[in-house]
């Protein structure tokens, strides 16, 4: 994958947008929505073909300006017949800012109500994939980032629809090779429809070869002809039923998350937790630092924290009555060789100033509104948020039965779907499915698995309310100061093989020192005995990576657990990919990501 985003020229010609870089325009001179719906929409059969369905899922190469993407959101919007659920995906090399598509969309007022929604939730241009929830979550957009030859082998879905909208065979041959076609033959459902404006013969041969049978239409405007084709060869893909109804074991951000978005799908699901009340545990700490990273590599667990904060970003901003702050992260260097460090993954990166910059010490001050001792990273739209309060928003989903204090001991399959037991052998629930989100416990429930699920103590220490009300961001150094809602808290203790969640004096004093080594002096201004901890328990594993798919050998019981110290950056988007395993849709996440979370790694 690409490490950096190069953003698209806005540019013009005789009135049409136009890439200088590739020297063509993005869509027909004789208008771009009557072309959108003509070669694309009416191309693919749409929107006749997803009429009566309960999903449909479409795929263009070449987002640009996002007109084929609105033209038909704003169909399926005015059909009756509409499917209940519609996915777009889209791949884009060079996507525009949404300043500039705002510029662009103002020539098409018709869509202006969809354009501004899609403006709004426009994202951080990053790379990588990027799901965009709209029209209520009813609309999936799958913003993909970078080189289609890289972004392209990492989908994972059944495709009904392919929209080629690259730019010309002749301006952009990269796009039209029989590799790319290959891999959409991959991806097709069976009787796949294709539609694109050109009719070169090099595009109708790949698509041939690839498995389409393709037909000339007449084109659009002063285009003579345009291209349409349908999956013929046998499909390789296996799709089954999916789950009416799961049970979710464990109500803490994994469980919580994994809920929220399987209700959003129509699902039924009930939550059990063994505590009186959910986000207890890891979960109930009074605040949690949520923020991206940086590294030199991209590995994988860079990757998916950076798609999941930028997808938090948007999502969180959709629930009602979650408490939290994009107040800034600010991260500043231990010692002069992790400030080197620090800077060379920002230069290989080279991210957005919105999402990560270097700061020398004089504005890692200002920040601070502190006399640190370092300058640092500073992340503007990160900052903190109340764990509960996010449970209690995605748990208030009308589809969702919350069942507390029940202690799930057991589950067994019982040849219709599953079930859930406690100690006296009680059913607790039934379900075509179990989702395991209960941390290191679900080993207990699937005894034998290969998982290396450790126990980590971690106490945060919360400062007497009044102290230092000055810090008004999250300031991290080796440990983090959080402001809170009105209460400063310090954390966190990282204690391996210590399953003891009573409050410790020794674990207070630990990041006391912390608190010290962040702001020089702060110290000074507090007693030990003031201040109050909380020890909760992690499940950690040894790639720093959490555990997130079906069960190997067990149809119908999947597992969400491991999320560690980044559990409340990762369960929105972690619960959405194990949603859209169960439901068959098209997953959020690159097939890669996917793999490296998956709980068969550690068979290997």
């Amino acid at each position: 994958m690409l490490k950096t985003i190069v953003p698209a020229r806005l540019e013009f010609k005789d009135g049409v947008p136009y890439s200088a870089a590739y020297g063509d325009i993005y869509h027909s001179a004789d208008g771009g929505t009557g072309q959108a719906h003509h070669v694309f929409l009416h191309g693919c059969g749409l929107p006749h073909r997803w009429a009566g369905r309960d999903s449909f899922v479409v795929l263009e190469t070449g987002f640009g300006t996002g007109l084929n993407f609105l033209a038909t959101w704003a169909a399926w919007r005015e059909d009756p017949a509409r499917c209940a659920r519609l996915h777009f995906l889209s791949v884009e090399k060079h996507p525009f800012c949404a300043d500039d598509l705002t510029r662009l969309h103002a020539q098409w007022p018709e869509l202006c109500a969809l354009s501004k929604e899609l403006r709004a939730n426009w994202p951080t241009l990053m790379p990588g994939f990027h799901r965009i929830a709209l029209d209520g979550g009813r609309v999936q957009l799958t913003l993909m980032l970078g080189d289609a030859f890289d972004c392209l082998p990492q989908v994972q879905a059944g495709v009904d629809a392919f929209y080629l909208d690259g730019f010309a065979p002749d301006c952009n041959a990269d796009l039209w090779q029989l590799e790319l076609f290959d891999a959409l033959a991959k991806l097709a459902r069976p009787g796949a429809t294709v539609a694109t404006y050109t009719v070169a013969a090099s595009v109708r041969q790949g698509l041939t070869q690839a498995g389409f049978v393709c037909e000339k239409r007449a084109g659009y405007g002063r285009k003579r002809h345009c291209l349409s084709a349908r999956f013929a060869a046998p499909s390789s893909r296996a799709e089954a039923a999916a789950p009416q109804h799961v049970a979710v074991i464990g109500a803490g951000v994994a469980g919580a998350a994994s809920a929220h978005a399987l209700a959003q799908r129509g699902v039924a699901v009930t939550v059990i937790e063994r505590a009186d009340a959910p986000a207890q545990a890891a979960s109930g700490n009074p605040v949690a630092v949520f923020r991206p990273v940086i590294s030199r590599h991209d590995n994988c667990a860079t990757r998916l924290t950076r798609a999941a904060f930028l997808h938090d970003l948007r999502a969180w901003a959709a629930l009602d009555g979650i408490e939290w702050s994009r107040c800034g992260v600010l991260h500043l260097a231990k010692d002069a060789d992790a400030a080197a460090k620090q800077q060379q993954a920002l230069a290989a990166g080279a991210p957005p100033s919105g999402y990560a910059r270097w700061v020398e010490l004089a504005e890692a001050r200002d920040l601070a509104n502190w006399p640190v001792a370092a300058p640092g990273m500073f992340y503007p739209s990160a900052g903190w948020v109340v764990p509960a309060s996010l449970c209690r928003a995605w748990l208030a989903h009308p589809a969702i039965e919350l069942r507390t204090g029940c202690a799930a001991t057991r589950v067994q399959a019982d040849g219709r779907g599953w079930q859930v037991l406690d100690r006296d052998g009680t059913v607790l629930a039934e379900a075509d499915a179990v989702v395991l989100a209960n941390a290191r416990d679900a080993l207990t429930l699937v005894p034998g698995q290969p998982w290396p699920l450790n126990t980590v103590r971690g106490q945060i220490t919360q400062l007497p309310r009044g102290s230092l009300p000055q810090i008004r961001r999250v300031i991290a150094r080796e440990g983090y100061v959080a402001p809170g809602a009105g209460q400063l808290l310090v954390g966190a203790t990282y204690e391996h093989d210590d399953d003891d969640a009573a409050p410790r004096t020794a674990s207070d004093l630990a990041n006391l020192a912390r608190l010290e080594a962040i702001l020089p002096g702060a110290g000074e201004h507090l007693a030990a005995g003031a201040v109050s901890g909380r020890a909760s328990l992690r499940a950690t594993l040894p790639d720093r990576l959490p555990i997130v798919g079906a069960i190997s050998g067990q149809p119908g019981l999947y597992v969400a657990a491991g999320y560690a110290s980044r559990g409340v950056v990762w369960a929105d988007l972690l619960g959405e990919a194990l949603a859209d395993l169960l439901t068959q849709q098209p997953l959020p996440l690159e097939a890669e990501l996917m793999r490296a979370i998956a709980p068969g790694r550690f068979m290997r």
